[in-house]
């Protein structure tokens, strides 16, 4: 059960969801993001979605928190 992706965070900007993943990765948490943003023509317009396992959601949360003013 704990190793289910979960989602922790979604972002209209990628960059965004860039830096969420390397704070992550720093402290040793693997994430996964789906990019759920349209077609060239329709690039603005979707969400990148963050995933980590489920063991890892309260320390994400944590992280993604303490870094908000992204």
């Amino acid at each position: 059960m704990e190793n289910e992706w979960k989602k922790v965070h979604s972002t209209d900007k990628e960059y965004k969801a860039v830096i969420i993943r390397e704070k992550l990765a720093e402290k040793g948490i693997e994430s996964s993001q789906v990019n759920k943003k349209g077609s060239e023509i329709d690039l603005f317009i979707g969400e990148i979605e963050i995933y980590v396992f489920e063991k890892d959601i309260e320390k994400a949360n944590e992280i993604i928190t303490k870094h908000s003013e992204l």
